[in-house]
C-alpha cells in the first residue's frame, strides 16, 4: 500500500495560452468594431429602398388605374350626353326621347 504521489499535479489556473495573444485579439477588434454593424445597417437600407420603391410603383398603378376608370367614366357620359342630348332644347329632348325609346323597343 504505498501509493507515490504524483509528480506534478494538474490545475485549471494553468495559462493555456501567452499572455500577449488575447491582447492582440482584443486589440484587432477595437479597431474594427464599426465595421461589425455596416453589413446590418446596408441590408436594412436595402429593405428601406425596396420598400419604397414598391410602394411608388403601387401608387403608380393606383393611380394609372383611376384615370383609366375616370377616362371610362367620362367617355359613357358623353355618349350618354350624345345619345340623350343635355336637355338644353326641346328639339333636343324630342331627340333624347326617340333615342330612348328606340332603345327600349329592342
Amino acid at each position: 500500500m504505498n501509493r507515490q504521489q504524483p509528480s506534478r499535479l494538474l490545475t485549471t489556473s494553468a495559462r493555456v495560452y501567452p499572455s500577449s495573444l488575447p491582447h492582440l485579439y482584443q486589440a484587432s477588434h477595437k479597431s474594427s468594431k464599426g465595421l461589425k454593424w455596416l453589413p446590418p445597417l446596408v441590408g436594412i437600407a436595402a429593405i428601406g429602398y425596396g420598400i419604397s420603391t414598391y410602394r411608388e410603383a403601387q401608387m403608380q398603378r393606383r393611380v394609372a388605374a383611376m384615370e383609366q376608370a375616370e377616362m371610362e367614366r367620362q367617355r359613357r357620359a358623353n355618349m350618354l350626353a350624345d345619345a340623350y342630348g343635355d336637355r338644353g332644347s326641346l328639339e333636343e329632348l324630342e331627340r333624347a326621347v326617340r333615342a330612348y325609346e328606340a332603345q327600349q323597343s329592342q
